[in-house]
């Protein structure tokens, strides 16, 4: 059984030891892993359907894609010519994008942060009439970066935060006042298999990239249950979903990170997710 790993170039070099670990578990599974970079696909349709290129030349078709770039019409269009992919570009194109994800994981009556879903031509308006700091998010942001929290007052940071936005549309947050956590549900095949909490470095984001500390963390019945409720939604192959911890340690609902990593994981625990997601693609198959 033969399958790409698709990156874009620059996550790509970034997370190199992955890949090789990717590509080394699966050979011993049986199952061919070769690294395909994103930017050199072409694809669209000509008279008789679907084309897919890649450096130039007609695609070799793979058994399985595994998608780990945030551009989604990619992934649709390998499912278009029944190819399977994982994540799948639903799930893509829905967790890279903070307010569709919002709107898709309100229905289910779990805490949520009040969200405002704004154009970028709006930002500075919305910001500016508010009465209290407020978090602004790039919808297509993640590992915290194109996050700022502005006071609607301070004009300099009101520049500095649309210059960090950089014409991107924006979710625009309350600052959540919680004990300075998040955590990390890992999810594997729709189950959850570990939960990190993440705990803030003197920054108002908790992401590990930026510095927090991570330790594992049991999840209870409750908190368990609010996390099924996402995965009954979605069909994530591997992702990872996030909540902010509330002042009174209840979660709330952030985001679910499509392209999740695992350094943190592995930081802290002995647990090797690798082979947990390739035996579930095996499966899968």
């Amino acid at each position: 059984m033969n399958g790409i790993i698709v990156y874009e170039e620059k996550d790509a070099l970034h997370n190199q030891s992955f890949i090789d670990y990717l590509i080394e578990k699966g050979r011993e599974k049986g199952l061919t892993l070769e690294l395909c970079l994103f930017e050199k696909f072409s694809f669209g349709i000509h008279e008789t359907g679907y084309f897919i290129e890649y450096d130039g030349k007609p695609f070799q078709r793979p058994g399985v894609v595994l998608y780990r770039c945030r551009e989604y019409l990619l992934s649709r269009q390998f499912e278009a010519m029944g190819i399977p992919v994982v994540n799948s570009s639903k799930v893509c194109e829905i967790c890279n994008d903070k307010a569709l994800t919002y709107q898709y994981v309100a229905g289910l009556g779990i805490p949520m942060v009040p969200s405002l879903f704004v154009r970028n031509d709006r930002i500075q308006d919305v910001v500016q009439h508010s009465k209290e700091d407020m978090v602004v998010k790039a919808v297509n942001g993640h590992g915290g970066s194109q996050v700022c929290l502005v006071n609607p007052t301070d004009k300099e940071q009101m520049e500095e935060c649309l210059a960090t936005i950089n014409g991107e549309d924006a979710v625009v947050q309350p600052l959540i006042k919680g004990r300075g956590q998040d955590l990390r549900v890992y999810i594997v095949g729709g189950e959850i298999v570990a939960a990190v909490l993440r705990s803030a470095n003197g920054d108002f984001r908790a992401n590990f990239s930026l510095g927090g500390s991570v330790m594992l963390y049991t999840l209870s019945e409750q908190e368990e249950a609010i996390v099924k409720k996402i995965t009954k939604l979605l069909s994530l192959d591997y992702a990872g979903i996030d909540f902010i911890i509330g002042e009174n340690g209840e979660l709330i609902f952030n985001e679910i990170e499509d392209v999740v990593g695992a350094r943190m994981l592995y930081q802290c625990s002995d647990l090797d997710i690798v082979p947990l997601y390739l035996d579930h693609i095996i499966q899968k198959l």
